[in-house]
């Protein structure tokens, strides 16, 4: 605000101003400070002394030439046109009239025609500030005509010691946990911020800790989140399930977990590149740990871990079984060595360059080998002949529904690099049956069945020929959605069988 303050020191006052930014960060709050620095006694001034009659008056919102009008309920041409004969007027008692309009963004487009002659040549006497959050649906001859200023979301460690500050001044006692969660939740606006403080601390009598913010909002997730994905990170699976399963008992919207997941390896993938970037974000102890966990764990595994998840936050969508999207999303991350897809092997690519330790995979002992075999097993005194060259992948004679089915991921990995456009559809579709020569794929409507035809489908079937080394046709049909969202629950229902039964061999 340094050009402000320039203005209020040399007195070169503009006649509009516009504030914008997102809620709660204060914009009002600074349009009246701004009004009083206009009209304290000892001003203009950048520090009006809140002592002065103008000062308290305004302060107790009895001013009458400081009007605060909301946009929002103010909006049309007849109002605009009260303001703007109004405005000629000279102020009652104050050196300038200061007009505060909240909301601006409502005003109707012939109420904001209406302002505008007004607005471009004002009174001397008078000063608009205009408050928005969003500025962009103000028109352009409006925003040529003021001064504007963009207030940013206030960063999670300000808002923690700022509520910690009035939490002390008000006798409310408050953990640093409860604190951290408001802010989460606040998202940047402390006035959100603040009126959970209050409901929190009247839910708990003045006392408020981390279970009694929840019981009084409902849990955010985050925890959870955290202790899921360090979970995922240490390979262990059985955890994990249990994790979900607790969530899920506890009642918390597994939606809710999923996006709480996004954003936790989101965290992971900016402390990878900056550390410092997690600051704004995060509490002092959430950004340490996160940064921990960044330089602890590949790229490609975090950009896996994304995919993985906003693949399955998409498909809970559409199913309408958000668990066991995450549940199978899990394993599919944890359990990557038996993933066929190119977003897995390049992982374990990263993992294997970078020294870390392979992701924990579910692989049955090893046979002992019979005393004979061992025997027979002893190098020869005669010179072992040079290897044979590796024999090229063979072609698959025994095709089945189950194994295109094995085979459907590895294929939308390859669609994805070729045809991004057309992997989002084919990820959607079922394989319902397989003649041996004919794939029948569904989709969910007819929608998608004409972005399919054609050349889309040409690449679809170029794709399957390169991963099974046959030439197989493609047809598409459309499935009723509640087939498609039960058939859909009962495929992440086997991949998930077939993972716990590999896990418990």
């Amino acid at each position: 605000m340094r050009t402000l303050t320039t203005a209020l020191e040399t007195g070169r006052l503009a006649h509009a101003y516009l504030f914008s930014g997102p809620r709660g960060s204060g914009k009002t709050s600074a349009a009246k400070i701004l009004a009083r620095c206009i009209d304290c006694e000892r001003g203009p001034t950048a520090t009006p002394d809140n002592t002065c009659e103008n000062c308290r008056s305004i302060l107790d919102g009895t001013a009458l030439d400081v009007l605060e009008i909301d946009a929002a309920s103010n909006r049309g041409i007849d109002e605009i046109r009260a303001l703007r004969d109004a405005v000629k007027f000279a102020p009652t008692t104050m050196r300038r009239k200061v007009y505060i309009i909240d909301e601006a963004h409502m005003i109707t487009p012939a109420g904001a025609n209406a302002f505008l002659k007004t607005l471009e040549e004002p009174p001397e006497h008078a000063v608009f500030i205009l408050c928005t959050t969003a500025p962009e649906a103000l028109p352009a001859t409006v925003l040529s005509r003021c001064q504007r200023y963009a207030f940013r979301r206030i960063a999670v460690p300000a808002m923690i010691e700022r509520m910690r500050t009035i939490a002390k001044a008000e006798g409310i006692a408050i953990d640093d946990a409860a604190l951290g969660a408001i802010a989460y939740r606040a998202e940047g606006g402390l006035r959100d911020a603040l009126t959970m403080l209050e409901q929190a601390a009247a839910f708990g009598g003045g006392n408020v800790d981390l279970a009694a913010f929840e019981a009084a909002f409902g849990s955010s997730g985050q925890q959870t989140a955290q202790e899921l994905l360090g979970n995922m990170l240490a390979g262990e699976t059985v955890a994990a399930l249990r994790t979900i399963e607790r969530a899920s008992d506890e009642g918390l919207d597994m939606q809710t977990l999923l996006r709480g997941l996004i954003a936790e390896l989101r965290h992971l993938l900016v402390g990878r590149i900056d550390p410092e970037l997690l600051e704004g974000d995060l509490s002092a102890e959430d950004a340490a740990r996160a940064a921990e966990r960044a330089g602890a764990t590949p790229q490609a595994r975090i950009v896996r871990g994304l995919r993985l998840m906003m693949d399955a936050l998409a498909a809970a969508r559409l199913s309408g079984n958000a668990r066991l999207e995450l549940e199978t999303a899990t394993l599919r991350y944890m359990l990557q060595g038996e993933d066929p897809t190119l977003d897995a092997l390049s992982s374990r690519v990263a993992a294997l360059e970078g020294g870390a330790p392979p992701a924990p995979q579910a692989t049955p002992a090893p046979k002992p080998v019979p005393k004979t075999a061992a025997r027979a097993a002893k190098p020869a005194a005669a010179p072992e002949p040079p290897p044979a060259p590796a024999p090229a992948a063979p072609i698959e004679t025994n095709l089945t529904l189950q194994r295109l089915e094995h085979h459907w991921p590895a294929i939308i990995d390859r669609l994805r690099e070729r045809k991004p456009s057309i992997s989002g559809h084919l990820a959607r579709a079922r394989l319902v049956d397989f003649d041996g020569a004919t794939l029948t794929i569904a989709v969910p409507d007819e929608t998608t069945l004409n972005m399919l035809r054609g050349e889309p489908l040409d690449i679809a079937g170029q794709a399957l020929a390169n991963v099974t080394k046959r030439s197989i046709a493609i047809k598409t049909i459309v499935a009723p959605s509640a087939e498609k969202k039960d058939e859909g629950d009962d495929d992440a229902a086997d991949l998930l069988g077939y993972a716990v039964r590999k896990l418990s061999t």
